[in-house]
């Protein structure tokens, strides 16, 4: 019984492992996520703020339809790369549940095993212990009947 419990012990350190791998793999992807929300939140703020120019002039203008084209486009691989890191941030995250799971099933079965363990010495030292009462009620009536017949 023994042998087997140390076995379960390696595969809970094992799963417990795998689980705080893909935590911590998940805490990585949420930490992207957000990067790449705050950098689109700064994106669109920056667009909403950009001043219009100060003089009616063809090359102010052009200065600032060109600004306003690379905001666009640092918006667009923006998008992009959230939209990346929210799939990463949901497979980390079934990873995670996965990884959870197995932990927890496999914990559960040491403590089914410890439990039956406990079980059985319970019953062995039941046993015992009426194999000692069983004794001690025969040499009661043994001196009783001795005692008695003298």
């Amino acid at each position: 019984m023994r042998r087997k419990q140390g076995n379960l012990g390696g595969l809970v350190r094992l799963r417990s492992v795998r689980e705080r791998d893909s935590r911590i793999g998940l805490a990585a992807a949420l930490q992207e996520e957000r990067q790449a929300v705050a950098k689109l939140a700064d994106l669109e703020q920056l667009l909403a703020t950009l001043p219009m120019p100060a003089v009616s002039d063809l090359a102010a203008f052009r200065g600032r339809q060109h600004t306003i084209d690379m905001i666009r486009e640092a918006l667009a691989d923006t998008r992009a790369t959230l939209e990346t890191a929210r799939q990463l941030t949901a497979a980390a995250r079934e990873r995670w549940i996965s990884d959870q799971n197995r932990l927890a099933a496999v914990e559960s079965l040491v403590e089914r095993r410890v439990a039956a363990a406990r079980a059985e010495r319970q019953r062995r030292e039941t046993r015992d212990l009426d194999e000692v009462a069983q004794d001690l009620w025969r040499r009661g009536s043994l001196v009783a009947v001795a005692g008695g017949g003298a």
